[in-house]
């Protein structure tokens, strides 16, 4: 069966995870690839700038680690302890939170492991995303018992919270800067959440979806926002014409959308 009609004119590979591998499909909903197979939980994908590598989260035997792999699945290896990796506009980087099973802290390392360093003020932070400069992290924390966005500059200086915003993660900065997207409980009673997006200083809040939505990704362009509602599906800027990527693997997750 064919992809559906709304989808054929996109472009471009969206890696996401099924809660137990990763995955990458095209965004026109065709050559379904599974990228891990390993015991163990593997998610929370990000591509590299240049589309050839991905970053992971791995769980296994009580460990958490990052590890990174080409965008065909093969050359995995162990990055470091941590979790939800963030590739860098330029590749140099990936920015991350702290390992699991403590408050966590912004950390960021290169690809082949080393300048480690942790930037100060971003305890109990997760879901780092870059500005398309490169000169910002967002990212959210939930050290008070909900979740509170920030943005700090990747020298760790001037950390801005965005607690008057309100509750909000999963945190992704739009290519052209003047976005943010993030995942919300704040019109729910029940723990569901939708899909929001606002400017980098927390100003213009929309509501894009409205049925139970979670882990937005920008496309490319910038012309899609990319989702789970927990099968992936694809939506106009403005929250019009959602469409679902035929994935076929349950459940979806953190998709990440590359040229």
């Amino acid at each position: 069966m064919g992809a559906p009609a709304s989808l054929s004119g996109l472009t471009g590979r969206i890696v996401f995870d099924n809660h137990d591998d990763v995955w990458v499909i095209n965004a026109d909903g065709t050559d379904l690839t599974q990228l891990t197979e390993e015991p163990g939980f593997d998610f929370d994908p990000s591509w590299s700038a240049d589309g050839t590598r991905i970053a992971y989260r791995r769980e296994s035997g009580g460990d958490t680690e990052i590890w990174l792999m080409q965008a065909d699945g093969s050359e995995k290896h162990k990055l470091t302890d941590g979790l939800s990796p963030a590739w860098s506009p330029d590749g140099a980087l990936i920015a991350f939170a702290g390992p699991k099973g403590t408050t966590g802290i912004i950390t960021l390392i290169r690809p082949d492991g080393t300048g480690i360093r942790q930037l100060p003020n971003t305890e109990g932070g997760e879901y780092p995303t870059w500005s398309p400069d490169g000169t910002r992290i967002a990212f959210n924390s939930n050290l008070s018992g909900t979740h509170v966005m920030y943005v700090a500059q990747v020298d760790g200086s001037n950390v801005v919270s965005l607690a008057d915003v309100g509750e909000g993660w999963q945190v992704d900065w739009s290519a052209d800067g003047s976005s943010i997207l993030f995942t919300s409980e704040r019109d729910h009673s029940d723990h569901y959440t939708d899909v929001y997006v606002m400017r980098p200083d927390g100003t213009g809040i929309r509501r894009l979806t409205t049925q139970g939505a979670y882990t937005p990704a920008w496309s490319p362009d910038g012309a899609h926002i990319v989702f789970s509602a927990p099968g992936l599906f694809v939506m106009n800027l403005d929250g019009s014409d959602v469409s679902p990527i035929p994935t076929s693997v349950g459940e979806t997750s953190l998709p990440d959308w590359t040229e």
